[in-house]
């Protein structure tokens, strides 16, 4: 792997995982991250910050292994769901947390949601190559 590759793609990722587990490691990480001002123009339910959360982190993924791999999108998938249910382990062992098959099958959902709208997004730009 060249160092140039690795840094370009691998370096947000490992960062991004970091501020998954930063934000796991919170008691209540909504009110310690995120200003009470903003939730007045974002009323949220908690769960949309999971999917938002690892939307992005499927991405990053995709993004790294799509150079370097025949199923990029099916690896994506894979690793990211496999760092949800080591998250949810992680947060099993933090004060004021509570570990949640919940939580990492909407983690899942938001993984699967990134990968289906890279889907739609290659179609139609294959799609409008052809007119």
């Amino acid at each position: 792997m060249k160092a140039n590759y690795f840094v370009k793609y691998w370096i947000l990722i490992i960062i991004y995982m970091g501020f998954i587990y930063y934000l796991s490691s919170l008691s209540n990480p909504v009110e310690q991250v995120i200003p009470n001002r903003a939730l007045v123009y974002f009323n949220f339910e908690l769960f949309v910050y999971h999917i938002i959360e690892y939307l992005i982190l499927s991405f990053l993924f995709y993004r790294a292994l799509k150079t370097t791999t025949k199923n990029p999108q099916t690896l994506a998938i894979l690793f990211s769901i496999v760092f949800a249910i080591t998250d949810e382990f992680h947060q099993f062992y933090v004060s004021g947390r509570v570990s949640s098959v919940f939580d990492v099958a909407v983690d899942s959902f938001g993984v699967i949601l990134m990968q289906s709208i890279i889907n739609v997004y290659e179609w139609i730009r294959n799609n409008n190559k052809l007119e």
